[in-house]
């Protein structure tokens, strides 16, 4: 299929995915086939913008997506035969990914980015996001959120664009998740109306809480992720929103607590003192058998 010449980092793309990765050349096609132009045009418009000081840099992304992509294919069909996540604590994980320099800048960090657009159930987040909570956000009137968990700053990328006074802070334990978020934000424009600091939200701070927090897949990250939640609902004011996700049966390297249902999720958020206003939950794709688990994404609006 040849590509429109306004796309031409989809045809990057397709030549980088069909060399390297052809079991995932199919993934843009169905892309486009479920969420059209406008999924097209956003793609290549969000990566001529963060790859604007270094071309180069995107065809290295698509690399680091494909072998991300291959690891969690390989690690889904090691949950089949277990239905468990292999025991792991958060130091160890924090070892092997978060403080991993190499595996975080050349593997993680752009396996995640690229995964927001060619995931399935990543990208209905992103139209969660805009469709439910934008919204919200934009009819609250306060101009401050936190990001705990930045990941690759998609999120605060995205919140910081939705009106000129939007002021955010980010809140994570990797020092390259940072770098790679600052990055980010500053390619966009953003750069003074975002902070970010090496936090651990439950150690005790004199943090003022804010009208909207975001906290995208971190919980299936953690050990105990109801401390964590407990801690994360005293920094959303009150009458404030957030919009808070978790993977479900998603094995990866750095993943430690299995979540199996969205209504896990719910119990720990509304214990934590959350009210779920909305909800969605979305398979990656349909499985080929119902032996076959697939990893799914659920995601909640909160406010308190």
């Amino acid at each position: 299929m040849n590509e429109a010449p306004d796309h031409p980092y989809i045809a990057r793309l397709r030549k980088v995915i069909g060399t390297r990765f052809p079991y995932f050349k199919g993934t843009i096609d169905r892309q486009i086939e479920e969420f059209g132009a406008s999924w097209e045009s956003f793609f290549d418009r969000e990566m001529a913008t963060f790859f604007a000081a270094d071309p180069d840099g995107f065809d290295m992304a698509v690399e680091g997506y494909g072998r991300f992509a291959l690891e969690a294919m390989k690690l889904q069909i090691e949950f089949d035969k277990a239905r468990e996540y292999a025991a792991k604590t958060y130091e160890e994980a924090a070892q092997e990914v978060y403080q991993n320099e190499q595996y975080m800048m050349d593997l993680y960090l752009p396996g995640i980015l690229l995964s927001h657009f060619l995931w399935r159930h990543h990208y209905k987040q992103h139209i969660f996001f805009q469709e439910k909570f934008m919204p919200l956000v934009l009819g609250h009137g306060g101009s401050l959120f936190y990001d705990v968990g930045v990941g690759t700053g998609f999120y605060s990328k995205e919140m910081l664009g939705l009106k000129p006074d939007m002021r955010g802070h980010g809140f994570d334990m990797s020092p390259f998740s940072m770098k790679y978020t600052l990055n980010s934000v500053a390619a966009f424009g953003y750069a003074d109306r975002y902070e970010i600091v090496l936090r651990d939200i439950t150690e005790p701070s004199d943090l003022v809480p804010a009208p909207f927090i975001v906290n995208i897949e971190v919980l299936e990250h953690l050990e105990d992720p109801q401390t964590f939640l407990n801690a994360l609902a005293g920094m959303l004011q009150t009458g404030g929103y957030g919009l808070i996700s978790a993977a479900l049966t998603a094995p990866n390297a750095d993943h430690i607590y299995l979540y199996n249902e969205p209504e896990e999720v719910v119990d720990q958020l509304e214990r934590a003192g959350f009210k779920v206003l909305e909800q969605i939950e979305d398979p990656a794709y349909e499985p080929k058998s119902a032996a076959n688990s697939v990893p799914r994404n659920a995601a909640f609006i909160v406010t308190k």
